[in-house]
């Protein structure tokens, strides 16, 4: 029961954050999400290994739901499920990565001056999600092995042009980084850093294995796995990292003002 007097105004926070003071604070989903979603890259990777190491196995061809598990959950198949949570992935982050943008927009935001970076972001997200599911890098790679001679490990020619863009890229955005908190400028480093492991530096290992031993091979399928699930943890991390810059900027505070002489209570019956 209020039987005092209160003056002036109380400030409740809306759900925005206290701003990211480590590390670990810019990298992990609110809840259990970044555990959640780690927990379904592993799974992901350990049934695509499956699905390759009963492929083929005699006795179990043909048998329900083993004779498409290599067709659906192989992490080298283009569209089977490993490929579908790439994209979703890739596309949330480019979602927030663009309301982010939107509200770095608004007049005096200490971002406001980076906001086409975040923007630039999003855009790149966007379609990175869109070519893991199209395969368009697919596209380049006859062309460029052809045209150049490639061979061993840059079998997978698309790397060839890949390389300079990530390059390029990496120049454009050094001032955008060191603008950022020391926990977001090093969340966006390690989760580029996994990301960018798998994504090109594994998948130069696996082009060298595929040209020497097959596309069959353990080491190539080990290999094809390994870059699979790096990519997809650099992105669950990404995630972490923008959507806790996103929650801290959208973010804004409740003011309740509370009324003098509030509510004095009657005593008498």
């Amino acid at each position: 029961m209020n039987t005092g007097e209160t003056t002036g105004d109380a400030t409740v926070g809306a759900g925005s954050p206290a701003a990211p003071r480590s590390l670990r604070d810019v990298l992990l989903l609110p809840g259990r999400g970044t555990a959640t979603l780690l927990l379904v890259v592993a799974a992901l990777s350990a049934v695509s290994l499956l699905s390759r190491a009963v492929d083929g196995v005699p006795g179990l061809d043909g048998v329900p739901g083993l004779d498409n598990l290599e067709r659906w959950f192989y992490v080298d198949r283009e569209g089977g499920v490993p490929a579908w949570f790439n994209a979703v992935l890739l596309f949330v982050c480019a979602e927030r990565l663009w309301q982010v943008s939107r509200a770095a927009r608004t007049g005096g935001h200490p971002q406001r001056r980076w906001r086409r970076h975040w923007l630039l972001l999003a855009v790149a997200f966007g379609y990175l999600s869109f070519d893991e599911m199209s395969a368009v890098h697919e596209i380049v790679i006859g062309p460029l092995r052809d045209g150049f001679g490639l061979t061993g490990f840059l079998s997978f020619a698309w790397v060839v042009v890949a390389v300079p863009l990530v390059l390029a890229f990496g120049l454009l955005f050094v001032r955008f980084l060191l603008a950022q908190s020391r926990a977001v400028r090093w969340g966006v480093l390690l989760s580029a850093a996994v990301y960018l492991g798998g994504a090109v530096g594994v998948e130069v290992l696996s082009a060298g294995a595929y040209s020497a031993l097959g596309e069959d091979s353990a080491v190539y399928v080990l290999a094809a796995g390994v870059e699979e699930a790096l990519e997809m943890t650099g992105l669950v991390l990404f995630l972490g990292v923008v959507t806790t810059v996103l929650r801290g900027w959208v973010a804004r505070p409740v003011v309740v003002s509370l009324p003098q002489d509030a509510g004095r209570q009657r005593t008498g019956a």
